[in-house]
């Protein structure tokens, strides 16, 4: 009898024990979290980290057509899934279907996503078929590259102390016309200039004058604050010309967590 009650009074021991070690250690354990965007989050800024699902909804005015990215993501974001399904929530009231694609973190960096009609001047919905929104992807303790295209335009960054900040500019080959970036007022950010010692890249072919093309401007962000970064495109040719177009960027660096 004895020997029974001190068995199952080690046991009970062992259990709560157990039970303890499960409650202390179940708090550690990463867990990835689910994010979801309807079309009133259009226009929105995002923070993801690295193995996150981001989940997005948009409207359509079938399940016959949906929405395509205007550029793809290697390394930082992921398609796993898309559907087109009725009557789920795309963040406009009556859409006769919804396009839902399903997006991993894979690695870190910033990017503005970009989505548009599959059938553009079809598409039901009150985005005027386009959706974007500006995606960070954070890992703790690891820089990132954040890279911006002319979609971010008039928009807003939060970038981390460290990141590389790069911003990608629409431009003609050829054209007189060409994109300054006008001076910087702290020292929040600053602009990165490409060393000449760089090794030298596969020469790529000449672009044809009249043709698009992109010019890429990199900084790095230096110290926390505020600060707006602007370019405009302007005649090389003639200085008192007014600018064609501008791009402007406002930048936010947070204080580092201690």
């Amino acid at each position: 009898m004895k020997l029974t009650s001190l068995t199952a009074a080690v046991l009970l021991r062992f259990s709560i024990l157990l039970l303890l070690g499960v409650t202390f250690l179940s708090p550690t354990s990463a867990r990835a979290d689910i994010v979801t965007l309807t079309a009133n989050d259009n226009g929105k800024q995002v923070q993801l980290n690295v193995g996150d699902q981001l989940t997005i909804r948009l409207p359509t005015i079938s399940p016959r057509f949906g929405w395509r990215l205007t550029q793809s993501y290697p390394g930082q974001l992921t398609v796993t899934t898309t559907n087109v399904l009725p009557g789920i929530s795309s963040g406009v009231p009556g859409a006769p279907a919804t396009f839902e694609i399903h997006f991993q973190a894979t690695g870190t960096g910033g990017l503005d996503l970009a989505l548009v009609s599959a059938q553009p001047g079809t598409g039901y919905s009150t985005l005027g078929g386009f959706f974007h929104v500006f995606v960070t992807i954070d890992k703790p303790g690891v820089a990132k590259n954040v890279n911006i295209t002319e979609y971010g335009n008039h928009s807003q960054v939060k970038v981390n102390q460290g990141d590389q900040l790069q911003i990608r500019l629409d431009n003609t080959a050829g054209s007189q016309y060409t994109w300054e970036v006008m001076p910087i007022a702290n020292n929040v950010v600053q602009l990165v200039t490409p060393s000449p010692t760089q090794p030298a890249k596969k020469a790529k072919r000449k672009a044809k004058a009249g043709s698009d093309e992109d010019i890429t401007f990199q900084f790095q962000a230096l110290n926390p604050g505020k600060t707006t970064l602007r370019f405009l495109y302007r005649n090389a040719a003639n200085n008192e010309a007014p600018p064609k177009r501008d791009f402007e960027l406002e930048v936010e660096v947070p204080e580092p967590p201690r």
